[in-house]
């Protein structure tokens, strides 16, 4: 394994989703980094012609190696693969039909991973760094969970931001993914790295950097994950039994994991709360996504006239 103290390794969870993890990984390959990236795409048992050419170019890029599994095994396993096989001691998970922004005028200070690795370099108590997340393709514009994001909202559902950077160690030492966790991914694996930081006498912070570098792409090529049909208490219930603990010390009660679930659960924010929580961090941002989406908020006092 080569090893350098500030190198990253960005893994590329694949499966069948065309020419969308060749431009997913462009993207990765045109940040300016000063120091070394690799980028390990995980072939999770692909069948679409397409998809394997695709794959096939992907070689062609500096620092690219691919994984190919025998079989399906789900984005969580194929993350793991990349996790195991890492070089470097900082990851940054990236879906294959997303992308990092390259657009100049966000990176004139420095892309998102060097910013990110820098970051955490400085400071053992941060426990992992995000940016916010631009959509792209059929919808155009912020997620509604772009807001910098807290150790005490993530125990309580809020969206756990996707493609985080974080320390290999870490991740290894959390157990990496968690397979049996079929949906809402991003927070199972944020909340698993936390616990088992607080496990070690870590301290938890976490680290924003309020600019959009992620390129998040709705499109219906094929379901993503968020479109699922899962059982969403079943699903933090078992996040919760693995991590009661770290649960029981954050939220300050000792009450059984299934009543924890079903606070956390109760506890998930809805659109309006993410927005003032938005609105809380960048007022201007918030009126931006509200405008946007000419979004409104209907009541009896619009009849009314009250004002």
């Amino acid at each position: 394994m080569r090893k350098h103290p500030l190198g990253l390794t960005v893994i590329v969870p694949c499966y069948n989703s065309g020419q969308f993890v060749l431009e997913a990984v462009d993207s990765v390959a045109r940040q300016p980094m000063s120091n070394p990236l690799e980028i390990i795409v995980v072939d999770d048992g692909s069948d679409d012609p397409e998809t394997l050419t695709s794959i096939d170019a992907c070689r062609e890029f500096p620092d690219v190696r691919v994984v190919r599994q025998g079989a399906n095994g789900g984005a969580q396993a194929a993350r793991n693969v990349g996790l195991d096989i890492a070089r470097y001691p900082y990851v940054l998970p990236l879906d294959s039909d997303d992308r990092l922004s390259t657009d100049p005028a966000l990176l004139v200070n420095g892309s998102y991973p060097e910013q990110a690795v820098q970051l955490l370099a400085s400071s053992p108590h941060l426990a992992f760094i995000h940016t916010y997340s631009q959509m792209f393709g059929a919808f155009n514009g912020l997620t509604i969970s772009a807001y910098p994001c807290r150790e005490e909202l993530l125990v309580r559902k809020h969206h756990a931001p996707m493609s985080i950077v974080y320390r290999r160690a870490d991740a290894l030492a959390a157990g990496g993914y968690n397979r049996e966790v079929r949906k809402w991914q991003d927070w199972a694996f944020a909340i698993s790295l936390l616990a088992a930081r607080h496990r070690r006498g870590e301290t938890n912070e976490i680290s924003c950097i309020p600019r959009p570098f992620h390129g998040y792409r709705v499109h219906s090529r094929f379901a993503r994950l968020s479109a699922a049909q899962v059982d969403e208490l079943e699903s933090v219930r078992l996040v919760v039994e693995k991590n009661l603990d770290y649960f029981h010390a954050v939220l300050g009660d000792d009450r059984p994991s299934a009543e924890v679930a079903a606070f956390v659960c109760a506890s998930k924010p809805d659109r309006l709360t993410d927005l003032l929580h938005m609105a809380a961090a960048d007022l201007d941002q918030a009126l931006t996504l509200v405008r946007g989406r000419k979004a409104t908020l209907g009541s009896p006092v619009d009849v009314l006239g009250i004002p």
